[in-house]
């Protein structure tokens, strides 16, 4: 080939070339991820004592959410449909609901996903899209049914899908949260499109958290569309850490972390970002492995996921101002992490026990969330109070 026969060729390529470097140069920034991060330690504290705290037996599946609500802890029981109040020192307070017709009682079935109301409440969501809600004192208050799961064959499935919330799968692992009259969950999965498969699809569009209204009995708004810049690196290789875990201030604000992500992201009730800050856990195992099918038999994948480290809770406790992210460390760790922060400095990256993710605070502890052991039948938590806290 001639040089003058090559230069139209290299002509050709140079200007893919400089379109293609304008084109990515010039995408633009996804607005959820637009601030750079403001990362700042002044930490206070490296260590504290963790109690077990061991509560009153009671019957259960051992299927169950768990949490910490004004001076109570909780734990529902998803099969059994069962509310158990827990004092503080792990003494059984009182039993709510359970099956049946009556006020008191509930029609729910099994419980896809809960969480307590403003004023005392507390909404139970079943696989088929009901939604049952029950007053400060558990009596029946109202229900309403949504239609999920808009499925269609792929071929007629458009992008459009993933601004749309009924395409948005309704599973039985959903993290649900309550501010004023709104529930929030996590989303996983969109009917005709996945991580795998339509990875770059995924890291720009898809969303993870969706909107209910509990006075419309309608959805409401799809928030945290995207992924931060770190999954755009080596994407395959956070397949099975693609979720995220938020929580949310009384004031409104949103606490978002990542799976695989070391940065914890702040934004108003409008979803416009005010924060960015962050620093990775010690002694994370984050050697993720590729995967390239979903073929993999499941017990392949969970132990890839329980053998590596990751963010898996985040809660913000408004009566003492600290945010609190649980990691996992995997690689073999007899610990995992939890890091503190306030108004986005690390004050603390403290050792707690396998499973330990932090749950909510009564004066003067902050708790776990509940921890299941049907071999040993029994519930258990752990506690700790905070060095800095008023001593009882």
């Amino acid at each position: 080939l001639s040089l003058h026969d090559a230069l139209p060729i290299l002509r050709k390529t140079c200007m893919l070339a400089l379109l293609s470097a304008l084109f990515y140069g010039c995408k633009e920034t996804n607005p959820n991820f637009r601030l750079t991060p403001d990362s700042v330690a002044d930490v206070e504290v490296s260590a504290v004592d963790v109690d077990t705290l061991w509560l009153d037996t009671v019957p259960t599946s051992y299927m169950i959410e768990s949490g910490v609500y004004d001076d109570y802890l909780y734990v529902v029981d998803k099969k059994l449909c069962v509310v158990y109040r827990y004092e503080s020192t792990g003494r059984l307070r009182d039993k709510k609901l359970g099956k049946g017709h009556a006020r008191n009682e509930t029609e729910a079935g099994d419980v896809y996903g809960c969480c307590m109301l403003g004023g005392g409440g507390i909404l139970l969501n079943n696989s088929s899209g009901w939604h049952y809600v029950y007053d400060k004192d558990f009596l029946f208050k109202d229900q309403f049914f949504i239609s999920y799961n808009g499925r269609k064959d792929k071929d007629k499935v458009d992008e459009t899908a993933f601004s749309d919330p009924v395409y948005y799968v309704h599973g039985s692992d959903m993290h649900f949260r309550s501010h004023g009259d709104k529930i929030y969950s996590t989303v996983h999965e969109l009917w005709g499109y996945n991580y795998l498969e339509d990875t770059e699809l995924y890291l720009d569009k898809a969303a993870h958290i969706r909107e209910v209204d509990l006075g419309k009995h309608g959805f409401g708004r799809l928030l945290a569309f995207g992924y931060p810049e770190s999954y755009y690196d080596k994407p395959l290789t956070k397949t099975l850490f693609s979720q995220l875990a938020f929580d949310i201030a009384d004031n409104g604000d949103f606490y978002v972390s990542f799976e695989a992500d070391s940065l914890v992201y702040r934004y108003d009730h409008d979803y416009n970002q005010l924060a960015c800050f962050g620093f990775a856990g010690r002694d994370m195992d984050l050697n993720y492995l590729r995967w390239d099918s979903y073929d993999q038999p499941w017990k392949e994948r969970l132990a890839e996921r329980m053998s590596r480290g990751f963010y898996n809770a985040v809660e913000y406790v408004d009566e003492t101002g600290l945010l609190f992210r649980s990691y996992r460390k995997g690689g073999g760790s007899v610990t995992d992490g939890l890091q503190v922060y306030r108004d986005g400095v690390l004050v603390g990256d403290v050792d707690v026990p396998l499973g330990f993710r932090m749950a909510g605070y009564v004066e003067p502890y902050y708790y776990s969330y509940v921890v299941p052991d049907e071999e040993g039948e029994r519930l258990y938590m752990f506690r700790f109070k905070w060095p800095s806290a008023p001593e009882e």
